[in-house]
């Protein structure tokens, strides 16, 4: 029998609700990731695919970039903190708040918290008013939200992008890699700063790794080895594939553009599988000259086997 114990040292049970309580616990997760890797297209089309698994789902974008909810919602959106500007208020108000809660495909509810105008003031102060104002006024409740999707920078690990970790949003966290060294890199940074807010009491920790593939050779093997090394596992290998492009350029997420492909039915698995999810663990931060010995074992391994069937076709 498989034990998640004994398989993972650094495992973390799950902290049980009080007995006597009827009401559906809201599941909430952190979605992290390097810029570029594909962090708010993985984002999307989980939420679409938690709706269409019959969740009610809120997606709120902490990028200051706000084209976390751009492919839910057919285009760009009014962010919380651009709103607020506009209005010329010192304070968000419910009205305000509810106008920027857009409505997304299958009905996902779409926030992007915004930022500030680029090299002014800090966009980490930004995602920690949005949710610290959505739990205020109680939205979450209000919109009965069951599966609450926070879409987060991750290139720097700042405590304001840390905010949704430190303030108790999200226990789970999932970081977007491929097998890249300079993204598998970030991500053992990232990996770092969960473990800096757990030291600060908080129950969170690294649910998972999602591959999202380049194309590297073997690079399946590349992350599951690292993943390894860090203690941690990987939930989903994410094929690299046209139909996102496609998607994106209808403006769409793919379980919309393309919901009968096998893509689709990738992001529906891995969905269920985070619906499912309540364990947590505690990563192992590696070194850079660690993932660049697994990279160089992976991709040698593969350029061996490629030139045994170049022989192999010239004889």
């Amino acid at each position: 029998m498989f034990d998640l114990e004994k398989e993972f040292p650094n495992f973390l049970p799950k902290k049980r609700k009080e007995a006597g309580k009827d009401t559906k616990e809201r599941k909430c997760i952190a979605i992290y990731g390097k810029g570029g890797i594909g962090k708010s297209t993985t984002s999307a089309n989980i939420s679409a695919s938690a709706a269409l698994l019959g969740e009610k789902v809120m997606q709120v974008g902490c990028d200051p970039k706000r084209d976390s909810i751009a492919l839910l919602c057919h285009g760009m959106k009014p962010t919380l903190m651009h709103s607020m500007i506009d209005s010329g208020v010192t304070a968000i108000t419910e009205d305000l708040l509810k106008s920027c809660v857009h409505d997304g495909f299958a009905d996902v509810l779409c926030v992007e918290s915004g930022g500030p105008k680029p090299g002014m003031g800090c966009a980490g102060r930004g995602v920690n008013l949005s949710l610290t104002t959505l739990d205020r006024f109680k939205l979450f409740d209000e919109y009965d939200v069951s599966f609450l999707l926070l879409d987060v920078l991750g290139d720097t690990v700042c405590g304001g992008f840390a905010q949704p970790l430190r303030s108790g949003f999200a226990r789970e966290v999932y970081i977007v890699t491929c097998g890249e060294i300079l993204t598998l890199f970030q991500m053992n940074n990232l990996a770092k700063a969960v473990n800096n807010v757990r030291e600060m009491g908080q129950d969170v920790g690294v649910a998972g790794l999602i591959n999202n593939q380049r194309g590297i050779p073997n690079e399946e093997q590349i992350v599951e080895a690292v993943a390894e090394k860090m203690g941690v596992p990987v939930v989903a290998h994410i094929p690299r594939s046209q139909l996102i492009q496609k998607g994106e350029l209808k403006g769409q997420c793919l379980l919309e553009a393309f919901p009968d492909s096998d893509m689709a039915d990738i992001y529906k698995s891995m969905t269920k599988k985070i619906l499912n999810n309540e364990d947590i663990f505690v990563p192992k931060p590696i070194k850079l000259k660690e993932i660049k010995e697994i990279v160089r074992h992976f991709t040698s391994e593969a350029a061996v086997v490629g030139e045994g069937e170049v022989m192999h076709r010239q004889v």
